[in-house]
């Protein structure tokens, strides 16, 4: 972030001379400003959600993969990007170019992942659960480098756009409000696979659209973002140990990554489980998941101001205790909805959203000021390496809870694969297993974030 500083006092030599101005006031950033660099939010939650709620799905009951094998195989490139991550970071920190720091990663970025959605649902026949698993890893590696590059510099961006804690509070709450956007338009992929067609077919035109969507999206907020100025990249080139060490260093910081990573692991665990949840335990078509999540989307979008308001009275810990409370009560009231009409998930999603809507703004909101502290009181501005940083964790948070533990335990209760779509008929035990794994889990790990949350400092 530019910081401002103060000019010292200069003796004249003129007495006549007119006195110094103070320096001007920072101007507010604009709502064309605001809403076009939050459009890519839209683009970002797509390939984040998407997949995450239907991949592990296809694999299962379209390619016949085992869901341990899926699971392991969609888990395995993320973790590689766990160090694609900081190295993005500490390089948009340091480019110089004409179109700033930010914007020339975020546009090979955006172009990379939005193509990359088409190939996870484009996968050729090899006849053996294996070879598919093995393509599946490699198309997820590189769409996830290209969303790696996309979403480091513009989680940056955000943090040097910003000249006060609450202008940085302000553009986090626009991002929350594009990304329930973004969160409605992911939840309604499966419903949009079925009106097209259903089945390996459906799921092709699915990631032509969606992936579409997602392109506009980011290029938005690249255009969008050309005025916005940045601080120009002076820094030397800095190893991975040496980013490592400065995150390290940073006390503050590592509390926040914490919960990042105990948020997001059990936001995985839900999104990886969902889609089974409402097949096999409450016996809800795909489509109800763009019903709760439209829901979800409004109730965010009607709150997000109380929420805004409520931060400059309460404490980020009471707010995001209160929001992630309200959340595992939703999970709670999801257990009552087995063959229920659909009508009932709506008010259901408007709840579910005024929570989510709480404690994710007040989490960004303390990453931002921890990032905005970091330039003030160092004078460098490294925001690349700690969204960097963040966003490895973060993403290895969400792959290890919606493949990896979502795999992992509907295997080992016994849930049976298939192919084409062709949902076999599961034991109660494989059921009891998706019910745990999507509300007993899920509420563990949130309430533990709690805790987590209570070891951040007043100022996050």
């Amino acid at each position: 972030m530019n910081t401002i500083n103060s000019a010292e006092p200069v003796l004249l030599s003129e007495p006549s001379a007119p006195p110094l101005s103070p320096p001007a006031r920072p101007v507010p950033l604009s709502t064309a400003t605001l809403s076009g660099f939050s459009l890519g939010m839209i683009g970002d939650r797509i390939f984040r959600d998407a997949p995450a709620l239907l991949l592990l799905l296809f694999m299962t009951d379209y390619l016949a993969v085992p869901p341990a094998l899926a699971g392991v195989a969609l888990f395995l490139p993320k973790l590689v990007i766990m160090f694609v991550d900081p190295m993005v970071g500490a390089l948009s920190d340091r480019l110089n170019s004409r179109w700033g720091r930010r914007r020339p990663l975020m546009l090979i970025g955006g172009l990379l992942a939005s193509f990359s959605i088409v190939l996870f649902f484009h996968v050729p026949r090899f006849g053996l659960a294996l070879p598919q698993a093995v393509y599946m890893s490699a198309m997820v590696l590189i769409g996830f480098t290209g969303y790696s590059l996309y979403s480091v510099p513009y989680l940056s961006m955000a943090s040097e756009m910003a000249s006060s804690d609450d202008e940085r509070r302000k553009i986090m709450s626009w991002r929350v409000v594009f990304m329930a956007v973004g969160l409605s338009i992911s939840a309604y992929a499966g419903g949009f696979m079925q009106a097209v067609g259903g089945g390996v077919h459906g799921y092709g035109i699915m990631s032509w659209v969606y992936g579409g969507i997602c392109l506009v999206s980011m290029l938005a907020t690249v255009v969008a973002t050309g005025k916005v100025a940045t601080a120009p990249g002076d820094l030397e080139r800095l190893s991975l140990r040496a980013q490592f060490q400065i995150v390290a260093g940073n006390a503050r910081y590592l509390r926040l990554i914490t919960l990042n990573f105990a948020q997001k692991l059990a936001e995985g665990v839900g999104y990886g489980s969902f889609a089974y949840f409402c097949i096999y335990v409450v016996h809800q078509q795909l489509s109800a998941i763009g019903l709760v999540v439209l829901s979800s989307m409004a109730g965010q979008i009607l709150v997000q101001p109380l929420w805004l308001m409520a931060s400059r009275r309460w404490s980020p810990q009471t707010l995001y205790t209160v929001g992630v409370l309200g959340w595992c009560l939703n999970l709670m009231l999801w257990l009552l909805m087995k063959d229920q009409s659909p009508l009932w998930l709506i008010p259901l999603g408007l709840e579910a959203g005024a929570a989510a809507g709480g404690f994710l703004m007040v989490t960004l909101g303390m990453l931002s000021n921890a990032m905005a502290a970091d330039a003030a009181e160092t004078g460098v501005n490294r925001e690349g390496i700690y969204s960097g940083f963040w966003l490895a964790v973060e993403k290895l948070a969400f792959a290890m809870g919606g493949t990896l533990v979502v795999g992992l335990s509907l295997g080992a209760f016994g849930f049976v694969q298939s192919a084409n779509g062709q949902h076999v008929v599961q034991t109660p035990t494989a059921i009891l297993g998706i019910a745990v794994t999507y509300c007993g889990i899920n509420m563990v790990i949130y309430l533990a974030s709690i805790l987590a949350v209570r070891r951040i400092g007043a100022t996050g």
